[in-house]
């Protein structure tokens, strides 16, 4: 963390990683529970939205415990969006393609934040860890956009998962030969 060790808080830099850590793992256990019960995509609109508006401090904050307490509402948050989204994909891809469509989306999403790892990387050395700390919400903010214009691509994951499409999905990816 570029931050910690440009401002002196190289001892500290560790116990945000564990807040946001420990955080995504709550979220996505909560995010779980709820899922049932909610549309996926109506839901991960709200918590990518939410996701964004918990990003914005990051920016502002020093490596102490204000980003702990930062990076444990963006875990929280995100580990939510982890569920949602991944409903959503469950929703929207063509039956008999679960392999596939997880890995084209890996192998889209890892190439776009290798990018992004190495562009903030520059940015943070070459000009201010504050901005490469800023670009996190404005990279969600455009990922909300992204998704606001795909909405009516992503309108099959508007319904309630009924019962039956729940042990649909668990059969479609559940080895019956044992």
């Amino acid at each position: 963390m570029v931050v910690g060790r440009r401002q002196k808080f190289g001892f500290f830099v560790g116990y945000p990683l564990v807040a946001f850590g420990a955080a995504t793992v709550i979220g996505g256990l909560l995010g779980g529970l709820v899922s049932k019960k909610l549309a996926p995509l109506s839901a991960l609109r709200r918590a990518y939205l939410l996701w964004l508006i918990a990003c914005v401090p990051v920016a502002f904050t020093y490596p102490d415990w204000s980003m702990a307490l930062i990076g444990a509402c963006i875990g929280f948050l995100g580990g939510a969006v982890q569920v949602f989204y991944f409903e959503v994909l469950e929703a929207v891809r063509p039956k008999g393609s679960q392999t596939a469509s997880l890995g084209w989306i890996w192998s889209v999403e890892g190439s776009f934040m290798a990018v992004g790892a190495a562009v903030g990387g520059v940015v943070s050395e070459t000009f201010s860890p504050r901005i490469g700390l800023a670009m996190l919400p404005i990279m969600i903010f455009i990922g909300l956009i992204i998704l606001s214009v795909g909405n009516a691509r992503l309108s099959a994951a508007n319904d309630v998962p009924t019962d039956e499409e729940d042990l649909q999905a668990m059969k479609d990816i559940s080895n019956e030969s044992k």
